[in-house]
């Protein structure tokens, strides 16, 4: 049972594409349970889009992208009555409280962190196309924007995966040495201590290479990009074919082990979660069966599932005017409260 007092939370994606399975049971999922939590004061949800331009990506088709990824937040349950679901560039005091926090941000805490590495290693597998983001001051600083986007809310509690706790570590440290530096007139801290709410199913792996997570790029050498993850727009048939061509372990048994089986282990974490069944029962269940009849019926599953939220998607689709007012209602009240915590930041800061 989720249990914070009154925990006010944000969490966001890049517009990469429409999102997949691993992005839903990872990540959106936990989003749905905080957002329905009774003990929740505050939820926002954004499409990290000032992000996505980080690394290479196409004007041309980068609007659509946001779109199918606010269709697919909604579809698969996230409530505007209940959470303010923003575009993160339409919000400009992201940008504005970045600067403000980017001024007391040593360059030694971004360049200890490992994720821009990362990025530098993905583009430079992109050929012409990356060539010029390869050198880029945003590869280096968007963790200080990932810590503005956080705090400008004032927000409390962020659910993450394992691999994104340091971000959460370096938003903390940001944090604190403005309240330090900034005490105000009458003292006491603008930004709270942030905690990762890391839950069940945060690493949702590749149906391609189970060493890497479930993602539209795939890791360096991994190749078959379109294999490896299940979209939630997926057809039958598409579902069908990626689970059969899923790898699996040397031997044919289903057994739960992530160190000596984690091909079997993931889709059988996949199954779990979009199930009622234990991870005992269905190793008693598929004993002797071998992957094959297993994948066919994980397949059957997820389309199950699947199904009414792709019913959902079409119904939002079919009303663009009324998915821009859901937008623009969230976006009016987000800024609303990011302008009264940039408002005490520029004060603090005798920025007036």
């Amino acid at each position: 049972m989720i249990c914070y007092s009154m925990a006010k939370i944000f969490s966001g994606m890049r517009p990469s594409g429409k999102l997949h399975l691993g992005n839903y049971l990872g990540a959106i999922r936990n989003w749905i349970a905080l957002q329905d939590a009774p003990d929740t004061e505050q939820c926002v949800f954004s499409v990290v889009d000032l992000h996505g331009i980080t690394t290479p990506y196409n004007p041309k088709t980068y609007p659509q992208q946001v779109r199918d990824v606010i269709l697919d937040y909604l579809a698969a349950g996230i409530d505007p009555e209940k959470s303010l679901l923003v575009r993160q560039s339409r919000i400009p005091q992201h940008t504005q409280l970045m600067w403000l926090l980017s001024t007391i941000t040593p360059l030694g805490w971004l360049e200890r962190l490992p994720n821009w590495r990362e990025k530098t290693g993905q583009i430079e597998t992109m050929g012409d196309s990356g060539t010029s983001y390869q050198n880029n001051l945003s590869l280096l600083s968007y963790p200080v924007l990932m810590a503005a986007d956080i705090l400008l809310y004032k927000s409390d509690l962020v659910p993450v995966g394992e691999d994104q706790r340091i971000h959460i570590e370096i938003t903390n440290e940001i944090g604190s040495k403005f309240n330090a530096l900034f005490p105000g007139q009458t003292g006491g801290d603008i930004f709270p201590n942030v905690k990762p709410h890391i839950a069940e199913g945060a690493r949702i792996m590749s149906l391609q290479n189970p060493a890497s997570k479930m993602s539209k790029t795939p890791s360096t050498g991994s190749g078959q990009a379109a294999d490896s993850y299940i979209a939630l727009t997926d057809d039958a048939d598409t579902i069908r074919a990626k689970f059969k061509r899923a790898v699996t372990d040397s031997d044919t048994e289903i057994k739960f082990d992530e160190i000596e089986k984690p091909a079997i282990s993931n889709l059988l974490t996949i199954y779990r979660l979009l199930s009622a069944k234990s991870i005992g029962e269905m190793e008693k269940e598929y004993a002797g069966k071998g992957y094959s009849a297993f994948k066919a019926d994980l397949a059957e599953i997820v389309i199950g599932f699947l199904v009414p939220l792709q019913e959902r998607r079409a119904h939002y689709a079919a009303d663009p005017a009324a998915v821009e007012k859901i937008l623009t209602n969230s976006e009016n009240k987000a800024k609303s409260i990011a302008e009264e915590t940039l408002t005490i930041v520029r004060e603090r800061m005798g920025l007036f």
